[in-house]
C-alpha cells in the first residue's frame, strides 16, 4: 500500500519523534515526446520518430549511475561484504552485493530476499523494520518481511516506486516504455520470468545471433572470431600479470587484432572489430569502459546464468508494485541519515523528519552511497566503506524511438555500428571516480541498437551507449540526443 508522506510518518511515528514539515518531491520524471502527425522524411535522412524518450542516470540524484561493476584492482569480495550487516541493525541489498547478478534485475530481487531472510535471523517478533528504496530489491524485501508478519516501513525519494525500473505509457507507444533494464539475464537460473508471468508481463527470448553490424558507409561487416578471440587473449594476458591491469591495458598488452589499425577492403582493422565487439559486450553492458574495467574480475559480471536472455515486453513495474502490497510505502521521502544505538535505527528525512525503526534495510544504488547523500552514524565499518569506495557505479543510458511504419529494412534485433577506433593503448584510469574524459558531442555515436519488429512487432528501435559516451550524453538536453540518434541511425537507411 503506498500512502502520501505525511500520513505514512504521522501513523508510524507511535512513540517516536516526528518533525512535521512540507512535502519533499524528487525531480520530475521525464516523459515521451511525441511529435504530431507523420513526419515527412527528407530524401537521404532518417526520418523524426512519432516518440522519443531518453534515460538519465548518471543525473538523476536517486541513481547517480544505472549499474556496478569491477573496477581495476578491485575484488568480488567486496560485493559480499558489502551486503553483510552491521551491528545487525543495518542491512543492505541491490544489484551491486549480488554475487551472483550484479547489474541485474534478478541480481536485485535476490538481493533483496537475502537481506530480508539476514533480517529474520535478527529480529524479534513485534518489529518494525525500514528499507530505504522502493525498487525491485526493497520490493521484494518488503514481501518476505511482510509474510513473516513484521510491520514494513518503505521510504522512497522519489514520487513512485520501481528504482530503475521506470516505466512510461502506453500512451502513444504501442508497448510500455522502460527506461531500466529490459532483460531478464540467465532465464534459467532466475524464477523472475516465472514470477513477471503470473503478472501478465510477457517476456521473449531473445536470439543473439539475430545481429546485423555496418559500417558508418553502410557496409555489411561479415561476423567472425576477432573481438572474442582478442578479449580472450587479453584476460589469459592480463591473468599473468603481478598486478591487476585494466582491460584497455590487457588488449593493448595481449597484442594481435586488439592493437592492429590496418584498415581491410571497406575500411575496417582488425582494431576496429575488437572495439565494436568490446563496446556491444562489455561496455553497454557494464556502463564502464575498458580503461576502467579489472582484467582479472571486470567480465565475470558479463556472464550472467544459463538459458540465454529474455526481453521484457513492457516492464518489471508490475511485480515491484505486487511485491510492495502489505507494506507501508512513503514517497517523496529521501533519507539522509541513519543513526544507530543499541537497540534502535534513527532515520532522518531529508525535510528534517525522523522516524525510529528496530533494524533498516539499505537498497540504494552504488552510486548514491558513494556520494555520501545517506550519512551513517557511527560511520559504517571500515570494511563496509572501502567496498562501497571500490567498487565503480557504472552508467548505460537508453534512447527509445517510435514509428508508425519501421524507415529501415533490416531484420535483425540487435543492430551494431563498426565505427574507425584507434588501438588499444595502456593508460590506466587509477580509481573508480576516474572516469575517461568523454567525447565531444560532435563525435557521439549510439553504437548498439535493438530492433523490436523481430521481438514484439512494433516499429520501435531501443538506442544503448554506456560508459563516457553515456556521461557526455547525459550533459545534453533532449533534441541534441534526438540528432545524435537519428545520425547514428543513418547507415542503416535502405539503399535507393
Amino acid at each position: 500500500m503506498t500512502v502520501d508522506r505525511r500520513t505514512f510518518l504521522v501513523g508510524a511515528a507511535t512513540g517516536a519523534a516526528v518533525l512535521a514539515l512540507s512535502a519533499c518531491v524528487g525531480p520530475p520524471r521525464p516523459t515521451p515526446t511525441t511529435a504530431t502527425g507523420t513526419p515527412t522524411p527528407t530524401p537521404g535522412a532518417v526520418p523524426s520518430p512519432n516518440g522519443f524518450i531518453r534515460s538519465n542516470w548518471s543525473a538523476d540524484p536517486f541513481s547517480l549511475g544505472s549499474t556496478s561493476y569491477l573496477p581495476t584492482g578491485s575484488a568480488p569480495d567486496a560485493r559480499e561484504v558489502l551486503g553483510e550487516s552491521v551491528s545487525d541493525r543495518i542491512f543492505f541489498a541491490g544489484e551491486a552485493t549480488s554475487t551472483e547478478f550484479p547489474g541485474t534485475l534478478n541480481g536485485a530481487q535476490s538481493s533483496g530476499a537475502r537481506a530480508a531472510a539476514d533480517v529474520l535471523q535478527a529480529a524479534s517478533d513485534g518489529e518494525r523494520i525500514g528499507i530505504i528504496g522502493a525498487g525491485l530489491a526493497g520490493a521484494a524485501a518488503a514481501r518476505a518481511l511482510v509474510a513473516a508478519g513484521y510491520e514494513v516501513l518503505v521510504f522512497e525519494g522519489r514520487d513512485r516506486v520501481g528504482g530503475r525500473v521506470d516505466a512510461h505509457g502506453p500512451g502513444d507507444w504501442p508497448v510500455v516504455v522502460d527506461l531500466g533494464p529490459s532483460f531478464v539475464r540467465g532465464v534459467d537460473s532466475s524464477t523472475l520470468t516465472d514470477s513477471l508471468a503470473e503478472l501478465d508481463v510477457v517476456t521473449v527470448p531473445v536470439d543473439a545471433t539475430s545481429r546485423v553490424q555496418l559500417t558508418v558507409a553502410s557496409d555489411a561487416v561479415p561476423d567472425n572470431a576477432v573481438g572474442p578471440d582478442a578479449l580472450a587473449a587479453a584476460v589469459t594476458w592480463g591473468a599473468m600479470q603481478s598486478r591487476d591491469p585494466s582491460l584497455s591495458a590487457s588488449l593493448a598488452g595481449s597484442g594481435g587484432s586488439s592493437v592492429d589499425g590496418t584498415a581491410d577492403e571497406i575500411g575496417v582493422s582488425p582494431a576496429s572489430r575488437v572495439a565494436e565487439y568490446v563496446d556491444r559486450t562489455v561496455v553497454t553492458v557494464l556502463g564502464a569502459d575498458a580503461v576502467q574495467l579489472s582484467t582479472w574480475y571486470g567480465l565475470d559480471d558479463a556472464a550472467q546464468g544459463e538459458g540465454g536472455d529474455a526481453f521484457v515486453v513492457g516492464s518489471a513495474l508490475p511485480l515491484v508494485t505486487e511485491l510492495l502490497d502489505g507494506a507501508d510505502v512513503a514517497l517523496s521521502t529521501p533519507v539522509r541519515e541513519v543513526s544507530v544505538d543499541d537497540d534502535a535505527v534513527r532515520l532522518k528525512m531529508a525535510t528534517g523528519e525522523s522516524l525510529r525503526v528496530d533494524r533498516v534495510i539499505v537498497t540504494v544504488p552504488l552510486g548514491v552511497l558513494q556520494s555520501d547523500s545517506i550519512t551513517f552514524d557511527p560511520p559504517l565499518p571500515f570494511a563496509h566503506r572501502s567496498a562501497i569506495a571500490s567498487l565503480g557505479s557504472g552508467t548505460v543510458e537508453k534512447v527509445w524511438l517510435r514509428y508508425d511504419t519501421p524507415f529501415w529494412t533490416e531484420e535483425a534485433a540487435f543492430w551494431s555500428l563498426v565505427v574507425d577506433s584507434p588501438p588499444y593503448g595502456a593508460d590506466e584510469a587509477p580509481s573508480p571516480a576516474a572516469t575517461p574524459t568523454p567525447d565531444t558531442e560532435d563525435s557521439i555515436l549510439i553504437r548498439q541498437w535493438i530492433n523490436l519488429m523481430p521481438l514484439t512487432g512494433d516499429a520501435v528501435l531501443i538506442g544503448l551507449i554506456g560508459g563516457s559516451d553515456a556521461l557526455a550524453l547525459s550533459e545534453l538536453g533532449d533534441d541534441d540526443v534526438r540528432e545524435i540518434a537519428l545520425a547514428s541511425l543513418q547507415p542503416f537507411l535502405p539503399a535507393s
